[in-house]
């Protein structure tokens, strides 16, 4: 009985708290806007807390995939891991793009939004730099909380199509930068250009044809870029510019 207690402390020390199975190379792939240093650097924060309360938390047999992840969302990191581990000693992660989410700036708050307009988390400010993903300030500066619906789906759906195909129709020198909107009810939006005038579509038109009468305007040489504020196509069958 001894002799069976003794095996079996020994193999829990040998599979739990020794060094011969616990996580010492990192191996990260994918693409992120975050240095590799600061993702391995939360990562191994992650890897100190223990597992279980006891075990340690770098431990192979015993990693903990979703607070890692948990730890990435709450540096406000808007990326998703996929972690393979190569036995005994090596974590992959690999960072991928989380589809489908655009940063909302209101009332000097930062807020992912999901697909339904709900405002999921609160970004920090330093995430905005070189984010991938549109960037809409609303002018209304409207309170909510986090889990609030803020904005109605067909709105989203606009924006992410503008984000997504702007560059496919080949404008002359227009670059999209950021949005606004007037107010989280609207039914258009203003794509602000880095060239520093707007282009105001809404959904109540297809995308496709707004984007097609502007191009068509700029390639008869109707609109002097250098000389406006801003592109209203929100009306059929009118490009309106001043």
């Amino acid at each position: 009985m001894i002799i069976l207690v003794l095996i079996l402390f020994y193999l829990s020390y040998l599979f739990f708290y020794s060094k011969y199975f616990r996580i010492t190379f990192l191996n990260i792939s994918g693409q992120s806007e975050t240095p590799t240093e600061e993702i391995e650097s939360l990562i191994w924060q992650t890897l100190e807390r223990h597992s279980l309360s006891i075990f340690p938390g770098d431990n192979y047999f015993l990693i903990n995939i979703k607070r890692i992840q948990k730890k990435f969302d709450e540096q406000g990191l808007l990326v998703e891991i996929e972690v393979k581990k190569d036995f005994p000693h090596t974590l992959n992660i690999n960072l991928k793009d989380r589809l489908g989410q655009i940063v909302w700036i209101s009332n000097e708050q930062f807020y992912v939004v999901n697909l339904a307009g709900v405002a999921e988390k609160q970004l920090p400010i330093k995430e905005l730099v070189n984010v991938k993903y549109p960037v809409i300030y609303d002018l209304s500066n409207t309170t909510f909380d986090l889990n609030d619906k803020l904005v109605n789906e067909q709105l989203i759906d606009l924006i992410l199509k503008v984000y997504t195909t702007f560059g496919s129709y080949e404008l002359p020198v227009i670059e999209l930068d950021h949005f606004k909107v007037d107010g989280p009810e609207a039914n258009y939006v203003k794509i602000v250009t880095k060239q520093g005038f707007e282009i105001h579509v809404n959904y109540l038109l297809s995308f496709e044809s707004q984007m097609n009468k502007l191009r068509k305007s700029l390639v008869a040489g109707k609109i002097d870029l250098n000389k406006i504020n801003y592109i209203n196509l929100r009306i059929e069958n009118q490009v309106i510019y001043k």
